[in-house]
């Protein structure tokens, strides 16, 4: 879905002529700024993410039967003349008043086409994530404490399908499938270092994608998390490249079996388009508001450069020490066996880390709110790391659908 519908109100007593130019003018401004294309109807229809562009005042009544005919939350597009505004102040008001949601959009073409894109986003992500089928290969690992789901919920309030899939499926077609050549190639190809693993190695953490690979092909699955430390433990090798290279291709996988880590991840992608760093919180300076995240994964497609290193905890297997470039982010995550807490903060990338004592991808990040919650009120220990700003977009989300 890359379209939104547009209804336009005008009251009569405006010139038909000068507001259908006004309607063209608007929409042509807004659509050069836009990524998405703007479809004007006449009426509501089933489908899709609808606008109502107020042209003028008096439309208020007219406009509130198109409401009634939409699904909430209502998005009222404004502009300075004609009073515009303040018939959408009106109608805005009214919809409140009767316990609706809505937003008026207001401001420059440029404005309200990135607001319309935010909407369009936890439209399109809101579908997406509904329905889906998510597997859980193994169950969450031992020291998940904090980290499961309500399980019923996610089939009865989010209609998710959770398909539980035996670790000992996925153990024995790692055992029985022949890595590609190609793809190891590729792998040592790009690191700018290579570590620890031998060739046997690299060749055994590229049949942990192939494998996982098949898994995902053959249920059907748009995301999953995996106890991948029973990899470790019985193959002697890791899950690090796999779920590095899944997520590159759009599907969130996350590492032992978090799955509230995983929804968070999944949230995350649908929504900003862009592959997300699970990672253990390894620090936090709270003077500074600094926190320093690491795990032995991380997407290639978010790495400035990477090292081809050992899984860190066990010094087998294949580990990725990614650099991740510096710039703006968001830190987030989803708590709660309901997914109805949200920790989430914006910041920036400052530096990555070399330290022997941690896993192998290290990044730090300085926030722009206190991270005293993080010590205080954690939701647990795995966060998700997004490049760019994509806070408003995921607390609309959240709050649309999963806030009690």
């Amino acid at each position: 879905m890359d379209k939104i519908k547009v209804i336009a109100r005008a009251s009569s007593l405006h010139g038909s002529q000068e507001m259908a130019r006004l309607k063209a003018r608007l929409l042509s401004e807004i659509g050069e700024r836009a990524d998405f294309s703007l479809e004007e109807v006449e009426f509501p229809s089933e489908g899709g993410l609808t606008a109502i562009l107020v042209l003028t005042g008096g439309v208020e009544r007219e406009v509130l039967k198109l409401v009634s005919q939409l699904p909430s939350p209502t998005l009222l597009i404004a502009h300075p003349g004609h009073n515009s505004l303040p018939a959408s102040l009106e109608v805005l008001a009214r919809i409140r008043q009767d316990g609706g949601e809505g937003q008026i959009l207001f401001g420059t073409p440029q404005a309200i086409a990135a607001g319309l894109k935010r909407e369009l986003r936890v439209a399109v992500a809101w579908e997406n994530l509904r329905f889906s089928r998510v597997g859980l290969i193994g169950e969450p690992s031992d020291w998940l404490v904090a980290s499961d789901v309500d399980r019923p919920f996610l089939k009865g309030q989010l209609g998710i399908e959770l398909i539980p899939i035996d670790i000992e499926d996925l153990i024995e077609r790692i055992r029985s499938v022949a890595p590609s050549r190609g793809d190891v190639a590729r792998f040592t190809k790009g690191a700018a270092i290579f570590g620890e693993p031998s060739k046997d190695g690299l060749r055994d953490a590229v049949s942990v994608y192939t494998a996982l690979r098949g898994l995902v092909d053959e249920h059907r699955l748009s995301a999953c998390s995996v106890r991948c430390f029973d990899l470790v433990t019985r193959l002697r090798t890791s899950g690090c490249y796999a779920l590095s290279r899944l997520n590159d291709e759009r599907i969130p996988s996350g590492c032992e079996g978090d799955l509230q880590a995983l929804f968070s991840m999944y949230m995350g992608i649908l929504l900003s388009g862009e592959s997300a760093f699970m990672g253990n919180i390894a620090s936090v300076d709270t003077s500074t508001r600094s926190a320093t995240l690491a795990h032995c994964t991380c997407p290639l497609s978010l790495a400035a450069s990477y090292a081809i290193r050992s899984h860190f905890e066990s010094g087998i297997g294949v580990g990725i020490g990614a650099k991740i470039a510096q710039g703006p982010c968001t830190l987030f995550r989803l708590g709660g066996e309901r997914l109805d807490h949200l920790f989430l903060r914006q910041g920036g990338i400052d530096s990555t880390a070399e330290r022997d004592d941690l896993c192998r991808t290290q990044v730090t990040v300085t926030a722009s709110e206190p991270l005293d919650p993080l010590l205080t009120a954690p939701l647990g220990n795995h966060h998700i790391l997004l490049p760019g700003h994509h806070g408003e977009t995921i607390e609309r989300f959240f709050h649309r659908f999963l806030s009690p």
